[in-house]
């Protein structure tokens, strides 16, 4: 496993270094979110295998992390998990299940291990309480390689984002007409205490930028608001903690639900891209918002509906 600190392999795909994107591994993935595929694979770093997965925030993304599923062979399991610690060395964690009345199930993880290398990369294994049919073939568990460094992930978008916040902080200076509602739930999506904040929004939802301070005053946790910039032809959508700039690639659908109560409370919301905001069945807050949202340029509004079972 020498070369996991530079890359990974996808079997006779061959070697990729990290910070290769999704869509240049899966070049026929079509959707935004998050990517996965499993690949044939026949063998990963002296383990027999029958496929790898190779996984990213976003096909636009690069790969983050890469699952083996290990080949179900007449070698008892347990002795994978031998290989690893002759190779790595004891796992900084550990969990056995073996005593569980599942145990004997390929539904069932009997044993989960963790290790990092001396180069930082994280390595799991999962061994199953019995071999688990897969789309190719038997496993007998799962081997999880991931870069691990989420900072060098990000680091070709960080500019962008910092300069797409520094629009918006400059669009506040002198705003436009300011609309604002307030909901009976909480629409705060802070993540102002995470130390990869940043990262973390580029490589997952770079459209998330930060609500200039003059903006969030006032919204408290239950309130958001939609501006404009001065000239009324940029419209952002922002609660205390998350600004949006409408009309782009990933916020000019405008996803509404209108779910009644069952045996849930029902609710009523409004998505776009990785803003959200979420109200009690019937809100009028949202309603008078989707409406106003329906005056912006460029933006398409979807409705469904359902119930809250």
């Amino acid at each position: 496993m020498d070369d996991t600190a530079t890359g990974f392999r996808l079997g006779e795909a061959g070697f990729f270094p990290w910070g290769t994107r999704f869509n240049a591994v899966v070049r026929d993935f079509e959707g935004m979110g998050y990517a996965c595929r499993p690949l044939p694979c026949t063998e990963a770093y002296g383990f027999a295998t029958c496929s790898a997965e190779p996984s990213s925030p976003r096909p636009d993304r690069p790969v983050l992390s890469v699952t083996y599923e290990l080949a179900a062979t007449a070698t008892p399991s347990k002795d994978l998990f031998a290989r690893l610690v002759i190779r790595l060395g004891a796992p900084q964690t550990i969990q056995r299940d073996e005593l569980s009345p599942h145990a004997g199930l390929s539904s069932h993880v009997v044993l989960h291990a963790t290790w990092r290398t001396v180069d930082g990369i994280p390595i799991g294994l999962s061994l199953y309480g019995a071999p688990r049919a897969t789309e190719f073939g038997e496993s007998a568990g799962a081997l999880y390689l991931s870069w691990g460094d989420l900072e060098a992930a990000a680091a070709p978008w960080i500019g962008d984002w910092h300069a797409a916040n520094d629009a918006v902080a400059r669009a506040a200076q002198s705003p436009g007409p300011i609309e604002r509602f307030r909901v009976s739930y909480d629409v705060r999506t802070s993540d102002a205490h995470e130390p990869l904040r940043i990262a973390h929004r580029c490589l997952n939802a770079p459209e998330l930028l930060d609500t200039p301070r003059s903006i969030a005053l006032g919204l408290g946790d239950r309130g958001f608001a939609l501006w404009s910039d001065a000239t009324g032809r940029r419209w952002h959508l922002s609660t205390s903690a998350c600004t949006i700039v409408l009309g782009g690639p990933e916020t000019s659908r405008v996803r509404v639900a209108s779910v009644q109560p069952a045996r849930g409370g029902g609710f009523s919301s409004i998505d776009i891209g990785g803003w959200w905001a979420r109200d009690a069945w019937n809100s009028r807050a949202i309603e008078e918002a989707v409406h106003a949202l329906d005056r912006v340029p460029g933006l398409t509004i979807e409705r469904s509906s359902g119930h809250d079972v």
